[in-house]
């Protein structure tokens, strides 16, 4: 079993994530702050790579997450 000490230092050497999903919502905003259509259709390929990128990252930090559940009980 790995100690929380231990499992802590681990968590905290993983390197940030930056995902592209939130600097193309910015970029699809209208002036009124909502999502313009127009922008979404014309970036519709980025948007579809950015939203399979975070759905990954999801999957990946949920099964992170039952892992360390695991060591931890």
């Amino acid at each position: 079993m790995i100690s929380q000490a231990k499992l802590v230092d681990l968590l905290k050497s993983l390197p940030a994530v930056h995902l592209e999903l939130l600097d193309l919502t910015w970029q699809l905003t209208g002036e009124d702050g909502a999502l313009d259509p127009q922008k979404i259709s014309f970036h519709y390929t980025e948007m579809e790579k950015a939203i399979a990128e975070a759905e990954s990252y999801s999957r990946s930090t949920r099964e992170m997450v039952q892992c360390l559940t695991r060591l931890l009980h």
